[in-house]
């Protein structure tokens, strides 16, 4: 789990640098969830659910306080994944509206 607690604490660390982040901070974000939410699914051999329904307004606050309660040391990994999955959804879609 050192790996996904590095890419959580990684993708928690550019939100709380920038009250205002651009889009490419909001990209590394996502490629970090995107990237803790392969290493979770690859460790535990981890499939099956499909992803939870994104937030219809995402905004920058949903994010940053989903993130700060993720429980990485949770027993339920299924759990986590939707949990992570949830969190890069909202990234993506704050990284779109940057795009407009």
């Amino acid at each position: 789990m050192e790996k996904l607690d590095r890419l959580v604490e990684q993708a928690k660390s550019i939100l709380v640098e920038s009250s205002n982040p651009g889009r490419l901070p909001l990209w590394r974000v996502y490629v970090a969830l995107e990237y803790a939410i392969l290493d979770l699914k690859l460790r535990y051999g981890l499939e099956g659910n499909p992803p939870p329904k994104p937030v219809k307004s995402p905004d920058l606050t949903t994010v940053k306080s989903m993130i700060s309660r993720l429980d990485l040391s949770s027993g339920d990994k299924k759990k986590l994944l939707d949990d992570l999955r949830l969190c890069r959804d909202i990234v993506k879609a704050l990284v779109a509206s940057k795009l407009r």
